[in-house]
């Protein structure tokens, strides 16, 4: 059992077998953000707290499209700060997770194997410099979960990677919460009564919201 484990192509498959049952569970298992909330002010802060940062981790490992729903209750129940600091911390676990799953199952497939375009794109991907990194790390531009297991399958060490998401999360984190918290839910009236009367928020959602574009085209020039 051991030596078939050791093949990388079998390890690649557990990769690509794990993800594919994720997306799987996540359009099968329904997300009940109303009992989530209520069962999270049901409890003190700081039980509340540790049972957030838990759900977070293992809720949105299974299923990935829960961190929204997390991070509108998040915004409600704690606030701006707290809950920046809550999904602050359960992201950088989960960004080692996803990473090491990612680095232990399918990097040495991939190094081994690709050919054509996609060995480019994933030598494009070694090439990146960490300011690079940190970039698409600190935009809503590509998915957390995307980027853990991109660079899990590159050359970039975990201590590298882990340092950067510390660093480059926070400012998206708190971005999304404020506005959440601001907001108090998530709604297309609730957003526009809210840039209404918070001019200045608005001003900076739309100078983050031209970085982003000004990255995704830089990068999709990086990666033709």
């Amino acid at each position: 059992m051991k030596l078939l484990f050791a093949k990388p192509n079998v390890r690649f498959l557990l990769l690509l077998l794990l993800v594919i049952v994720l997306v799987l569970l996540g359009t099968l298992i329904p997300v009940d953000k109303e009992a989530i909330d209520t069962f999270l002010k049901r409890i003190p802060l700081v039980y509340s707290s540790v049972a957030f940062t838990l759900l977070y981790v293992v809720g949105t490992f299974v299923v990935w499209y829960l961190k929204d729903p997390l991070k509108v209750v998040g915004a409600i129940i704690f606030g701006a700060y707290l809950s920046t600091l809550l999904i602050y911390i359960a992201e950088i676990i989960n960004a080692c997770i996803f990473f090491q799953i990612s680095n232990s199952l399918g990097k040495d497939y991939v190094e081994a194997t690709l050919k054509g375009r996609f060995k480019r794109f994933y030598e494009r991907i070694d090439e990146m410099n960490l300011g690079w990194i940190f970039l698409l790390r600190a935009v809503p531009l590509i998915p957390y979960r995307v980027l853990d297991i991109s660079f899990g399958l590159s050359k970039l060490p975990l201590k590298k990677y882990i340092l950067i998401v510390i660093l480059a999360s926070l400012p998206r984190i708190f971005w999304i919460q404020f506005i959440l918290a601001g907001m108090k839910g998530f709604s297309v009236n609730a957003a526009v009564s809210y840039f209404n009367q918070n001019n200045a928020v608005f001003f900076l959602s739309l100078v983050y919201f031209v970085i982003t574009l000004i990255v995704a085209f830089r990068t999709k020039k990086k990666f033709e």
